[in-house]
């Protein structure tokens, strides 16, 4: 049984919380259009890490509830071996016990995932996935406010920025894997629809005005949705001066102020209970 947990936002209605990893994965399941745009992705067990690790040969095990990068490990299947790696640890053990002790050691019997590994086209031979702040607009309607790609840092499998990582544009990213400008601006375009799909489809589970999307890119060309963040962090909005773009995204912010403040108390709420 799916137990799904509901708040009431400034309108009186009812609308799902933000937090769980687990309830968005399931809303993409839901969704013919997007189902096939995400990583499978199941709730841990070592059972189930034997199963993925097999199928994948790499993948990701992160909290249920949690940001920033933080207690997310990686695992990478070499001969013989398992490559692990959660933040600046690096562990290279023989067996897939010595795997879930660590992973259990970390999680202390709370919820995680595990999530397929994609091998995403890199720059300067680190991992990056691309950002985009979603938002509504003075009309109600999405409207992509924030672009950027994030590379891991040095050593780092994720690409979070508050442990290591570093922001470039889009375009540079692409154009760096090879892309024209006329096919990075093409890329971008779909990206950014897909990105307005996304917010449109959890729009009317959430009651949200902004989302921050991680979406990567394989070698392929396709992309894939890594996660939705329900309440993002907007640092930028404590800079002194700020770009067009993120003044419109700081105004669009402040117009919708009160529903995204109550996202705001129930991140701090998640992450207290988690």
């Amino acid at each position: 049984m799916i137990i799904m947990i509901l708040w009431k936002r400034g309108d009186g209605q009812m609308k799902l919380a933000p937090g769980s990893k687990w309830s968005k994965h399931l809303i993409f399941l839901a969704s013919p259009e997007l189902r096939h745009d995400v990583p499978e992705t199941k709730l841990y067990s070592k059972a189930t890490l034997a199963t993925m690790i097999n199928r994948h040969g790499e993948v990701f095990v992160k909290p249920v509830y949690g940001g920033g990068g933080f207690r997310i490990f990686r695992v990478k299947r070499l001969a013989g071996r398992f490559e692990v790696k959660m933040e600046h640890q690096k562990r290279v053990v023989s067996s897939l016990d010595s795997v879930v002790a660590w992973i259990d050691s970390v999680r202390k019997g709370s919820r995680f995932l595990v999530q397929q590994g994609i091998a995403l086209a890199k720059w300067r031979g680190r991992p990056v996935d691309v950002r985009t702040i979603v938002q509504k607009n003075e009309a109600g309607r999405w409207e992509v406010t924030r672009l950027f790609a994030k590379a891991a840092g040095s050593g780092l499998a994720v690409t979070n920025l508050v442990i290591g990582g570093s922001a470039l544009t889009v375009r540079a990213y692409l154009m760096s894997n090879g892309y024209t400008s006329q096919k990075a601006q093409s890329a971008i375009r779909r990206l950014k629809a897909k990105s307005v799909r996304i917010a449109k489809r959890f729009g009317g589970r959430y009651s949200n005005a902004i989302y921050g999307l991680d979406i990567g890119l394989d070698r392929q060309g396709k992309f894939w949705l890594i996660e939705v963040n329900t309440a993002p962090q907007l640092s930028i909005f404590k800079k002194g001066t700020l770009s067009r773009s993120d003044q419109r995204s700081l105004m669009l912010w402040n117009l919708h102020g009160k529903v995204n403040r109550a996202a705001e108390v129930h991140r701090g709420s998640w992450r207290r209970h988690k």
